[in-house]
């Protein structure tokens, strides 16, 4: 059978379409490419926002209507499984997170497919969809509470993959000629609470493999860094690790990161990013903040903004606050929408402020890069995993000059 996977959301949710996609090529299902030449599309569904899931939802509709049988898989399945039914009564599958395993299962038989726990993804096979890139989970779900958030929902309470299963997963990718290996999971941070390990030691076994290669490290939620900062420090000082931190934030008042239920404050923040740059000054820090959520008065939304001006991070996620169905804060009254925006648009020019402001002291910085993604423009990052224009092939390491720069992205050329 022909299949066309269509996947929205975030790298687990890509990883969970590179697995479904080599469980299926190993039990004789044809990958497709282009969706109108498929028998049955897979719409892996991200439940991140009201706003995606709005798209997703008008996306399974209109395939609801072709002659194409639709599988839905993904987060959405879990937080609003019933809105599913409701808008796509003809599905002729629905698979969870925890399930990707049996896929072969639903394509055969149909239904609805939810398992308890994931498999070992680690160790199942995947067809990688990018030539350079491999996404390799570390743990599903999260240790997390937050009131706005529905990744436990989704996902559930975190389960870590076994270290010696992510090493084998590792040196495959390399063996195969991946170069950029990226570790994901719905909060890194917390990897191995439940198996007695940490981040850093993973990391630090990682570091041994053989080979030229750069591993991204995703997401950590500050909560649960602090016992073990030093050693994570340490950890990315190894050549073999982007220089980059994703360490969201959301608010810059503790009153609301209290009522967002995140476990940290402010001050915890600041510490992590000053101690990070500290020792590895050219760091790549990267955020999330959130403006609008529903306890957000005027005084902690400067706050938030006092905390951008201070801190200067090189990448923000900025997103407007919207509810989740089945979360806390959804049942919070909201705020005007045009306050909202206002928020947002003044966060977004402030960074954009800085950003155009702060990059320009990357013009004439030479070094090594690897050309990782190849779209309109060849894109190459360095070891501080900034993104730089430049002409070559994928996946070639290859000598640079950043030549310009601009608020999110850089233009580079080759030297000798």
């Amino acid at each position: 059978m022909k299949i066309y996977i269509e996947t929205y959301g975030c790298a687990a949710n890509k990883s969970d379409s590179e697995i479904m996609a080599g469980l299926l090529l190993s039990n004789g299902h044809e990958i497709e490419t282009n969706i109108q030449n498929s028998d049955m599309v897979i719409i892996n569904t991200c439940g991140v926002k009201k706003s995606s899931e709005d798209r997703i939802l008008k996306r399974l509709i209109d395939l609801s209507k072709t002659n194409k049988k639709v599988i839905v898989a993904g987060c959405l399945t879990r937080i609003n499984l019933e809105k599913i039914k409701q808008k796509i009564p003809n599905f002729y599958g629905i698979i969870d997170p925890h399930s990707i395993h049996m896929i072969n299962t639903v394509v055969e038989r149909g239904g609805i497919l939810f398992s308890d726990k994931p498999a070992e993804k680690p160790a199942l096979p995947k067809y990688n969809f990018n030539n350079v890139i491999s996404i390799v989970q570390i743990l599903e779900g999260c240790l997390s509470a937050c009131t706005f958030c529905g990744t436990k929902l989704a996902r559930g309470r975190a389960i870590s993959y076994r270290p010696s299963t992510i090493i084998n997963s590792i040196k495959e990718d390399v063996r195969k000629g991946y170069k950029e290996i990226w570790l994901t999971s719905q909060d890194n941070s917390c990897y191995g609470k439940d198996i007695g390990v940490n981040l850093s030691e993973l990391m630090n076994s990682i570091a041994k493999i053989e080979g030229k290669f750069f591993v991204r490290v995703g997401m950590m939620n500050p909560l649960h860094i602090k016992s073990y900062l030093d050693d994570l420090i340490d950890s990315f000082k190894n050549e073999k690790f982007f220089k980059f931190l994703h360490i969201p934030v959301q608010s810059g008042s503790n009153e609301v990161l209290k009522h967002m239920r995140r476990g940290y404050t402010v001050e915890d923040f600041v510490f992590y990013v000053k101690r990070f740059r500290e020792e590895i000054p050219d760091i790549t820090i990267s955020t999330d903040i959130i403006v609008g959520y529903p306890t957000e008065k005027q005084k902690d939304f400067r706050k938030t903004v006092s905390l951008v001006k201070k801190i200067k991070p090189d990448v923000v996620n900025l997103s407007r606050f919207t509810p989740r169905n089945g979360t806390i804060a959804a049942k919070l009254e909201q705020l005007d929408q045009k306050i909202i925006n206002k928020r947002s648009s003044e966060i977004h020019f402030l960074i954009r402020k800085i950003l155009e402001k702060k990059n320009k002291k990357w013009v004439g910085w030479e070094g090594e890069v690897l050309i990782d993604e190849k779209n309109k423009v060849t894109t190459s990052r360095n070891i501080y995993y900034k993104p730089i224009i430049v002409d070559g092939n994928l996946g070639e390491f290859a000598k640079i000059k950043i030549t310009k720069s601009f608020a999110n992205y850089f233009i580079g050329k080759k030297i000798k």
